[in-house]
């Protein structure tokens, strides 16, 4: 019991620490894919959390340190490419990268997927039109994959106060 207390005093404190740093900022938008089949393509500033039954992530991580950098588990191969892209595959892979810029590819089935930031998102669900999973962007209703490759934004653009011209 003595060593239990201590840890759960530990987590008490750390997690709403971690809570705070994945909140959204003004101006961050949202990604939600709940059992996908396809291409999710995210190239953003941001917290990108997810899994998938089967399949590959791409991962381009184009500055070093800006983040957490890429963290995955259940990869039952990983394929180095340098210049901070790495190639995951296998099934029942898990991943995350919080605070930073980031392209994410993922080419799979299952996928399951939450994004906060700012950037764009390319969707595919090309060749399962019968099952071919659901988003929902900015907390808007669920709608079914596009049938083809379609970009939304993901946030909006920072604004500055400032009069033009200054």
């Amino acid at each position: 019991m003595r060593r239990f207390l201590p840890l759960v005093v530990i987590l008490a404190l750390a997690l709403p620490a971690a809570a705070w740093g994945l909140r959204a900022l003004p101006g961050d938008g949202t990604l939600v894919v709940d059992n996908g089949r396809g291409s999710v393509v995210i190239r953003a500033r941001g917290g990108i959390l997810g899994r998938f039954d089967s399949g590959r992530l791409i991962v381009d991580d184009p500055v070093e340190g800006d983040g957490t950098g890429p963290v995955v588990f259940g990869a039952s191969r990983v394929r180095d490419l340098g210049n901070g892209r790495t190639i995951y595959t296998g099934d029942n892979i898990r991943f995350r990268m919080i605070g930073g810029l980031y392209r994410v590819q993922v080419n799979a089935i299952g996928i399951d997927i939450s994004a906060v930031g700012r950037g764009t998102v390319t969707l595919d669900a090309t060749g399962f039109t019968d099952f071919p999973g659901r988003f929902s962007l900015d907390g808007d209703p669920f709608q079914p994959l596009p049938g083809h490759p379609t970009t939304y934004t993901l946030g909006q653009a920072q604004t500055t106060n400032q009069p033009p011209g200054k």
